[in-house]
């Protein structure tokens, strides 16, 4: 108990150490699909799109196409998402997105998403197709929290393992799946790598975790070319707590490495949650995680998806002060 109540106590240090801020921005995502068959007769496309969860609120969602596009909800992991049946479509298909974002620090002391059924819990601690939970992966959990009985203290354990063992590489083929074996061999990959061997030990201590995934809003330019993903474990009492190995590995500070466990920065943005996705319509396999657009003709995948996204913050003037702290969430 007492080291419990140590680690929580680190938390809450590392977390006055970075003021909580809340950040807006303006923002275009743009999924762009090349190189759909030529004569294709009819394409069915899944888009997905930012939401309001947890730390963050979305408003003026706009999608700047000429084809009609039905907005759908996940109610499993409060997923938004657009689907279009498209007549005739182009060899290459560009969708721009246009939204506003609200983005609150997340501490450690005040968790935005505090409740969890049975089911839920009971889900994330079950395997995803490439999130396994294989012998291998238990025995590794188990040397990594050996003589720690409290789920923050495993949590953080697993998290310190990640930070210090796991390298962000993109130069080796087969990164970016969230393949936990691949992780568990080279010891290498990027966020959905990293995130997806943390949860994966997570789970084999009993610990149900899950994989979030957006864009990081830090790029002077405003242009970002691809995505980030974090994790969230459950701790009974606090609710879902973020985790960013991927990031604090890529940092010597010690005072960024400890607020990137159980903190996150308000420079992000979330898009979708959750692994093995089952959308409406359905595809034609579950989708292994939701930051791509996705589209297929007669029942088969098509296309070279990509994605980027553009933004600018808007800073608060006397005009437009900064905006209030957002509600725990019940989601």
């Amino acid at each position: 108990m007492k080291k419990a109540w140590v680690a929580a106590l680190a938390l809450l240090v590392a977390t006055v150490a970075f003021a909580g801020t809340a950040k807006t921005f303006r923002a275009t995502y743009t999924a762009t699909i090349n190189g759909i068959p030529e004569g294709t007769k009819e394409v069915t496309v899944w888009l997905p799109l930012p939401a309001s969860a947890g730390p963050q609120s979305v408003r003026d969602v706009a999608i700047e196409s000429p084809y009609k596009w039905t907005r759908q909800h996940d109610h499993v992991y409060g997923n938004d998402y657009a689907v279009a049946t498209i007549a005739n479509p182009p060899e290459d298909l560009r969708v721009p997105v246009r939204f506003t974002a609200v983005r609150q620090e997340v501490e450690f002391g005040h968790s935005y998403d505090t409740k969890a059924t049975a089911r839920d819990r009971e889900r994330e601690l079950a395997a995803n197709k490439l999130v396994t939970l294989s012998p291998r992966v238990r025995k590794l959990a188990d040397e990594v929290t050996a003589g720690k009985t409290a789920p923050l203290d495993q949590a953080r354990a697993i998290y310190d393992y990640l930070v210090v063992t796991m390298k962000y590489d993109k130069s080796i083929p087969g990164w970016g799946k969230g393949d936990t074996e691949r992780a568990c061999d080279i010891k290498a990959g990027n966020c959905t790598d990293f995130h997806s061997l943390f949860i994966s030990m997570a789970r084999a201590k009993g610990i149900p975790a899950r994989f979030v995934i957006g864009f990081p809003l830090t790029a002077k330019d405003g242009m970002v070319k691809g995505y980030h993903c974090w994790a969230e474990f459950w701790l009974d009492g606090k609710g879902w707590i973020p985790v960013d190995a991927s990031e604090a590995s890529k940092s010597s500070d010690p005072k960024v490495r400890a607020f990137l466990f159980g903190n996150l920065d308000a420079d992000r943005v979330q898009f979708t949650m959750g692994r093995d996705l089952v959308l409406k319509p359905k595809t034609s396999e579950p989708l292994n995680y939701f930051i791509y657009p996705h589209a297929e003709v007669a029942g088969k995948p098509v296309g070279a998806p990509s994605i980027e996204l553009q933004f600018e913050e808007v800073k608060a003037t006397a005009e437009a002060p900064a905006p209030a702290a957002l509600p725990s969430s019940s989601r």
